[in-house]
């Protein structure tokens, strides 16, 4: 993909992360460094899976072109949403970047069996996750080749304030 057409290109973020200051620091650390994605937040597995099959109220969101994932989440964990994410057809493409303060070399190794892209410990100032996330958005939507996103239907345009806890960057 030439870079113009990277440049005109929007890029979704889904994080599914059950806690809402992990969220806000991703989210300002992208806005400090004026990384123009969209960043939606689920905040369990069930409400990522209702997201990522457009159920309920996301009905007309975007699949997103990269998912950052945090493994210890009550119902649903980390581990059984990247399986099921890894089950489907339309969505096993996206890349997983698992995200989480667990330093379990079991936890690792299983994620990359189960399919995650990379692993990823959460930077603990808000200069180590903007320097991260920069670095992230920098890798995954200018240097590497995605794939299509699956046939997207026409949808009728929604506000993302109207989408749970949305946020787009300026």
């Amino acid at each position: 993909m030439a870079d113009s057409e990277r440049k005109d290109q929007s890029f979704a973020i889904l994080m599914i992360d059950d806690d809402e200051e992990d969220f806000v620091l991703v989210k300002e650390s992208l806005e400090s460094r004026h990384v123009k994605v969209d960043l939606y937040w689920a905040p369990d597995g069930n409400e990522a899976m209702n997201f990522l099959f457009r159920q309920g109220e996301y009905t007309n969101v975007p699949h997103p072109n990269l998912i950052l994932l945090d493994l210890n989440m009550p119902g649903k964990d980390g581990f059984e949403v990247l399986r099921d994410l890894k089950a489907h057809k339309d969505l096993r493409k996206i890349p997983v970047v698992i995200l989480t303060s667990s330093r379990d070399e079991s936890s690792v190794s299983r994620g990359y069996n189960i399919g995650a892209s990379s692993f990823m410990l959460k930077p603990l100032s808000f200069d180590e996750m903007a320097n991260a996330m920069q670095s992230l958005c920098e890798y995954w939507f200018a240097l590497v080749q995605l794939p299509k996103n699956p046939a997207e239907p026409a949808r009728k345009t929604v506000k993302k304030e109207s989408i749970s806890s949305a946020y787009s960057s300026p």
